[in-house]
């Protein structure tokens, strides 16, 4: 059960005592470091101190990703956990590139309906971060998984701080989450919301984390968590059966690869948005950005977006046709519409979705995005094993049909120099992750910026006849006059001061000049970076 722990201090108050609910204060966060042997960086500082300690006892960046990964789905479940989908993408020193797709996946019954719910049993699909992330570690790692499980567990078990800013994401969903017993036993304190700094205990959760550990993750698909997962969600009116759970697989992924400014752009085809990442950069590798003005690089910026959304819908029979040369370099002589009008897919802009990225002293690097959809996922808990359920089915992603995976914007990276790996990186965010991706690419490749300067630049994101510009406390303006000049560039455009809504960016980026790793989380976010010391 998800609960409130008490320390046992007493405050005598008119012959009465109460029982103090334990809080901690934060430590600062730490949103760049650097290490020979590696780097972790993610949105949790428990989930990086998780990897980092697996780096610190002999592992590699594959052990280190499953302990951030396992961790944030105890600390971080609006945005993602054991019952949501995992999209990766890594580089493991003497090998190739590989990408491993561990979306969810609409249940083989799945029959949709004239009206779809938002939330809710109908909208829950067969998970995939599990074994996505249990493959990914099993294949790689050199560590036992019920090693690397073990922080999570504990946290799980133990208790831990919550973050105010988790508490704000689920404050956003109360009324949705109210509505369901197994979510308010496991995730509120009757009808409220835990308070930041407030020290939770997760026992179920807890007592799941383990009985993956032990089976390595057999139970979870085919075992007593299957079995109750089926039963639960069949109750509850959705499509979701044991066989669905069963039959899933962790698939490599789609691999696809384009070239920007003598660099090697690697990303993963559907459910991923590789291609639109790759495409936006071969077109905007057109313009000399080195030289640009920090408006007129903005505006470029936003005009490879637009046309890279507006091609969105060709992703399901030409997305290989995307990431040509030929192709990127005819689209961007295509002159802008006197009146943008983006496709509709819809914004997704809510705040959503996890990014974290870890990497070794072997050269091994490894990016990798998970989520449960929207903010609390379907807002079902699983009443017996105690974690959210994804979205999967219903308007939030489109329509989907039985068996297929859910498509997103979701977009880890690697970038390869001279075959090498150069950086990894990718965003949470909805619809904003694809861009902010593309413009801190830009950011230090183009114009040359720190990785932590390229992360807290002002960013840019078009929406429909209008162009949004990140300009919040704390941004980065390589100009300090852009945004007057933005105004009188004869564009309409919006200031955006609200922080964290263009995506939150995660980023490891090798120097091979000092053979150092870097690592950086956006200073927008709960994010932190911790350097490996061995």
């Amino acid at each position: 059960m998800y609960k409130r722990t008490f320390i046992l201090s007493l405050v005598v108050m008119a012959g009465s005592i109460k029982l103090v609910s334990a809080q901690q204060t934060e430590p600062a966060r730490k949103q760049l470091d650097s290490s020979k042997y590696g780097v972790v960086a993610s949105a949790h500082s428990l989930a990086t101190e998780a990897g980092n300690l697996m780096l610190k006892k002999g592992g590699n960046a594959f052990d280190a990703i499953a302990a951030a990964s396992f961790m944030l789905a105890v600390t971080e479940p609006s945005m993602s956990g054991l019952g949501g989908r995992l999209q990766a993408i890594y580089y493991k020193n003497g090998s190739s590139l590989q990408g491993i797709d561990a979306t969810t996946q609409v249940p083989s019954g799945y029959v949709k309906k004239p009206k779809e719910e938002e939330n809710g049993f109908a909208t829950i699909g067969v998970p995939g971060m599990v074994k996505g992330i249990i493959r990914i570690q099993s294949e790689n790692g050199k560590l036992k998984l019920k090693d690397v499980m073990k922080p999570a567990i504990e946290a799980a078990s133990k208790g831990y701080p919550i973050l105010k800013e988790e508490v704000q994401r689920e404050t956003i969903e109360i009324k949705e989450l109210r509505k369901y017993p197994s979510t308010k036993k496991h995730f509120l304190l009757g009808d409220s919301i835990q308070k930041g700094g407030d020290i939770f205990t997760q026992t179920a959760l807890a007592k799941t984390l383990k009985s993956i550990a032990r089976t390595k993750g057999k139970s979870f698909y085919q075992g007593k968590i299957a079995s109750s997962l089926s039963e639960e969600i069949t109750a509850g009116g959705g499509s979701l059966r044991l066989d669905d759970l069963k039959n899933y697989e962790a698939l490599d992924a789609k691999m696809l690869k384009g070239s920007y400014r003598g660099y090697e752009i690697v990303g993963m085809g559907l459910p991923c948005y590789g291609a639109i990442v790759i495409e936006m950069l071969q077109m905007l590798e057109a313009v000399d950005l080195s030289k640009a003005s920090e408006k007129d690089y903005l505006l470029y910026h936003a005009a490879s977006h637009f046309k890279a959304y507006e091609d969105r819908p060709l992703l399901g029979t030409k997305e290989d046709s995307l990431v040509m040369p030929s192709y990127t370099t005819k689209r961007w002589n295509q002159a802008l519409p006197s009146k943008i009008i983006m496709p509709a897919q819809g914004d997704h802009s809510n705040g959503h979705t996890t990014h974290l990225v870890a990497s070794d002293d072997a050269g091994n690097v490894i990016s990798v995005t998970q989520s449960v959809g929207p903010l609390m996922g379907s807002k079902v808990a699983s009443m017996k094993n105690g974690f959210m359920l994804a979205t999967t089915m219903g308007p939030y992603l489109g329509t989907s049909k039985a068996g297929e995976r859910a498509a997103s914007h979701i977009s880890p990276i690697i970038i390869l120099k001279d075959g090498k790996p150069f950086m990894a990186l990718g965003a949470a965010g909805g619809a904003r992750i694809v861009p902010a991706i593309v413009q801190v690419i830009s950011r230090v490749i183009d114009q040359g910026l720190s990785l932590d300067k390229a992360l807290a630049a002002a960013r840019v994101y078009q929406m429909p006849e209008k162009l949004l510009v990140e300009n919040h406390k704390g941004i980065y303006w390589k100009d300090a006059n852009t945004m007057s000049a933005l105004k009188q560039s004869g564009n309409v455009i919006e200031e955006i001061k609200t922080a964290a809504t263009f995506g939150r960016v995660h980023a490891a980026m090798f120097n091979s000049q000092t053979g150092n790793w870097i690592g950086a989380a956006d200073p927008d976010w709960t994010g932190t970076v911790a350097g490996a010391i061995k």
